[in-house]
């Protein structure tokens, strides 16, 4: 998914402070903490749909008719044994950078 939890975080704490200093001005200040942390939660929500929502245009879809069975692990555990040592962490190290450069 598009982004981390924090950009949800941070943008609910948005919402909350201009939801708190615009209804400070005409309620008392346990209305507006309660209007304040209602709106957190909305902005949460808001933000994770954003989220979930750019992440499913810039889905791969190159990837996305490919199954994996039972017969595709032994497959490639078959490949792995004929592999030395070193290309063996050559291949692990590919697979690492492709799976951070997934979770940026």
């Amino acid at each position: 998914m598009a982004g981390t939890w924090k950009f949800n975080v941070i943008f609910a704490l948005f919402g909350c402070i201009i939801a708190l200093f615009s209804s400070l001005l005409q309620n008392s200040i346990w209305t507006s903490t309660i209007r304040a942390l209602i709106a957190f939660v909305v902005f949460f929500i808001f933000a994770f749909i954003i989220r979930w929502m750019i992440a499913f245009i810039q889905k791969d879809t190159s990837t996305s008719n490919v199954s994996f069975t039972q017969s595709d692990d032994v497959h490639v555990e078959q490949m792995i044994e004929n592999l030395n040592e070193e290309e063996q962490e050559k291949v692990a190290e590919y697979i690492r950078q492709l799976l951070n450069r997934d979770e940026k």
